[in-house]
């Protein structure tokens, strides 16, 4: 292959552009445009395309190789990622699921519990009321009947007194009969 330089092959291109230009066209038919020199014109511009089209051609065709394999690769990529996000956030919810049975399980407890705490307080808060009163009650009792005993002890005392009294007076009266005497 003979290199030939960029400015020759756009100059045969605008050479083939002018032939398509003087030439008459009747819809799709082109008429006054010799083939064989157009033929001519795109075998030599084919022939001498510098390589480097030739390398652009196959990195073009290996890119769009590439870029499709990267496309299909970050297709299942994605695929795979948004399967295992679903699987993460079911994950998630069952786990968030029993955190929130745990803690409703837990609510009830604390619950029961508080209840039983109330109840226990309410029942030794009647116990010592209950305790209170029977102990008023009981001390009542003891000051009534400490009071009847006094009572009773006075009214044998005034008996007593009143004998002690009595056998002053007649001791009194029997000494005063014999010794003549008062005290």
């Amino acid at each position: 292959m003979m290199h030939t330089d960029v400015l020759t092959i756009r100059k045969w291109l605008r050479e083939l552009d002018q032939a398509f230009e003087r030439a008459r066209c009747y819809g799709p038919f082109i008429i006054g445009l010799d083939k064989g020199e157009c033929h001519n014109r795109v075998q030599q511009i084919l022939a001498n395309l510098p390589s480097d089209f030739d390398k652009a051609e196959r990195v073009l065709r290996e890119s769009d190789r590439l870029i499709g394999g990267a496309q299909t690769e970050a297709q299942l990529t994605l695929a795979q990622a948004h399967e295992e996000a679903q699987r993460i956030v079911q994950q998630a919810r069952a786990e968030a699921e029993q955190i929130l049975q745990r803690a409703h399980q837990e609510q009830q407890r604390m619950l029961s519990q508080t209840e039983v705490y109330q109840l226990a307080q309410t029942q030794a808060h009647e116990i010592l009321e209950s305790a209170r009163e029977k102990a008023h009650q009981i001390r009542q009792g003891a000051d009534e009947y400490a009071y009847e005993v006094l009572t009773q002890l006075e009214g044998a005392l005034a008996k007593v007194m009143n004998t002690v009294q009595n056998g002053k007076v007649l001791l009194e009266d029997y000494l005063q009969q014999r010794v003549g005497t008062r005290r």
